[in-house]
């Protein structure tokens, strides 16, 4: 029996488990996004430039499922030679462009191909924006 996860939707407080997630097909892989903050520390409200600037900066989150095929050669379905391929847990980098967003169950996730996802995040690495 496989551990079961807890998603939550921070702008709308909605939970899915793990057990009604759509099943990702092929090579995609589905991602629950880091929420960029709407408000300060403070509780001023961000406006729409500075919640996008952060969007597009911390284009990141957590993989929630794969499909069978993700990290596998499209024509002969052997898995890549590589060691960085994510896993189910990890956290991910990936375009701000990338992907279909869908919302399941009141909770936004991001279903992408597999190779839109650009990096793997260490533990304890923190991705923030930056204002130049």
């Amino acid at each position: 029996m496989s551990h079961q996860h807890e998603y939550k939707d921070e702008d709308t407080e909605a939970t899915i488990t793990s057990d009604l997630l759509p099943v990702p097909l092929n090579w995609k892989v589905l991602i629950k996004p880091n929420q960029a903050k709407t408000k300060t520390e403070g509780g001023l409200i961000l406006t729409a430039q500075s919640k996008d600037n952060e969007d597009y900066l911390i284009a990141s989150g957590k993989v929630a499922a794969m499909g069978d095929l993700a990290y596998r050669d499209r024509d002969t379905g052997i898995s890549w030679k590589t060691n960085a391929i994510p896993r189910v847990g990890d956290r991910v980098t990936y375009g701000k462009y990338a992907g279909q967003k869908i919302t399941v169950n009141g909770v936004k996730f991001l279903l992408l191909n597999d190779d839109e996802i650009t990096s793997i995040l260490q533990e304890g690495t923190d991705i923030m924006a930056y204002v130049t």
